[in-house]
């Protein structure tokens, strides 16, 4: 019985982990910041970075597109990517100008 007390511990605690209300995300914090921006006028929406990004990666396909707030407050569109060779590739853009900052190798 001495080894059940321990399992029975952990049971409890892990129920109520999962009853336990949830913490507010990051995710959900940068999506809130983002909309406002967007209904500000203060960054691009979504399908304008689309059309601006397209004729720079050609035969590209978006997998995945996540918005993320940096520590200074600048707004970047992540793409994750399939290009033209097939290659998966992350790109990050700048939400408010449309501008390519970054485009690296995805592992």
């Amino acid at each position: 019985m001495k080894t059940l007390r321990p399992i029975v511990v952990m049971l409890a605690l892990v129920a109520g982990l999962w009853v336990a209300p949830p913490l507010p995300s990051a995710f959900a914090r940068d999506a809130e910041i983002a909309r406002k921006a967007l209904i500000e006028g203060r960054i691009r929406p979504l399908s304008e970075i689309i059309k601006l990004l397209e004729p720079q990666l050609p035969g590209s396909t978006i997998l995945e597109v996540e918005i993320d707030v940096e520590d200074n407050g600048q707004i970047i569109y992540e793409f994750d990517i399939i290009d033209s060779s097939g290659r998966l590739k992350e790109v990050e853009v700048d939400a408010a100008t449309g501008k390519v900052l970054k485009i690296e190798d995805d592992d």
